[in-house]
């Protein structure tokens, strides 16, 4: 039963697979941060852009006068 529990404990026969997870949930979690940070941002400039078109329109003044 010892030999088993040894051989378990030194057979690295799946490492590649969980570096391979780890390093795509690494890439995964830094992908959704860039994609968070670029909508914010991009949220950000368009209300800013809005904001200066709505108060550089000016009305045209009413007909009749």
């Amino acid at each position: 039963m010892f030999r088993a529990i040894g051989r378990w404990l030194i057979d690295d026969g799946g490492q590649d697979l969980v570096e391979y997870a780890l390093l795509t949930g690494t890439v995964a979690a830094g992908g959704l941060l860039v994609f968070l940070v670029i909508a914010l941002s991009m949220g950000v400039h368009y209300e800013l852009w809005q904001t200066l078109q709505q108060a550089a329109w000016e009305p045209s003044p009413p007909c009749g006068c």
